[in-house]
């Protein structure tokens, strides 16, 4: 039995009109029923913008493989920052806090520095901060001082502190950023390796 792959219903002649530059006429032959398109004239003509983006300098420059050299800065600084080893009985722990905006530099660096011999004293070990610097908030976020006056605050100051530290000192922490008038927000979190 041989099966035939043409419709048993008489072919349909349609004509398209062609949306680009010409108002020539197309002939299309279908088997089935579509609909007619139209020209729109107000998309007769359309423009392309292209971008040319300059790599020179930069690690795309040279492509994949080729010369090794040392002095690229951007491969050295990550070849630096090698991570320590945890030592026995401490866990690694990452502590984010967000400080008002309004701080002086030098209020902001007294701050740093209470918190960072904080974590030393309460057994931290390879205490880093990292400032993230004034970063719009995703909310805003209402914080009542001690004095009882309420402030709003629309943005704020990031710090990232890094360190390995002992479980039961994280709860000194967190409870001496909490009272803290400085202090909009914190929140710690242990690191957990990942297992690839």
């Amino acid at each position: 039995m041989m099966v035939s792959c043409f419709s048993s219903r008489p072919m349909q002649l349609q004509t398209l009109i062609s949306p680009f530059t010409s108002n020539k006429l197309t002939p299309l032959v279908n088997n089935h029923h579509q609909p007619q398109i139209k020209r729109n004239p107000s998309r007769a003509w359309f423009s392309i913008k292209a971008q040319t983006l300059d790599f020179s300098g930069t690690f795309f420059e040279g492509g994949l493989g080729g010369d090794d050299e040392a002095d690229n800065s951007s491969m050295a600084a990550v070849e630096e920052t090698e991570e320590p080893q945890c030592p026995p009985g401490l866990r690694q722990y990452e502590t984010m806090v967000i400080l008002r905006p309004d701080m002086s530099e030098d209020e902001r660096l007294t701050l740093t520095q209470k918190y960072e011999e904080l974590l030393v004293a309460g057994g931290g070990m390879y205490v880093e901060v990292f400032n993230r610097g004034v970063i719009p908030l995703a909310y805003s976020i209402k914080k009542k001082n001690k004095a009882g006056e309420t402030n709003t605050y629309l943005d704020g100051i990031y710090l990232l502190f890094t360190y390995f530290t002992k479980p039961e000192s994280t709860e000194v922490l967190e409870a001496t950023l909490k009272m803290d008038d400085d202090v909009i927000r914190s929140s710690t979190f242990k690191i957990r390796k990942r297992k690839y």
